[in-house]
């Protein structure tokens, strides 16, 4: 999987060094499209899926056997 951290910045990035674990999801808000959405993002930094709902976030990433973690 390709690693994408320049996405991030460094106090998003600190964070997510601390959950050194693949079954972690980190779920960040971010822009598309002039809306505001929640990203789902792997271990790696790859962004896996997007939604305009964050509980619904949380929610996809459990369905995939992945614990949440909020990043801001």
């Amino acid at each position: 999987m390709k690693k994408i951290i320049e996405n991030f910045d460094s106090r998003t990035l600190s964070k997510m060094g601390f959950w050194n674990d693949e079954n972690v999801a980190f779920i960040k808000p971010d822009w598309e499209n002039g809306k505001e959405m929640w990203s789902i993002y792997a271990a790696d930094g790859e962004k896996i899926a997007v939604t305009d709902d964050k509980e619904f976030a949380f929610i996809v990433a459990k369905q995939n056997d992945l614990i949440p973690q909020l990043v801001q």
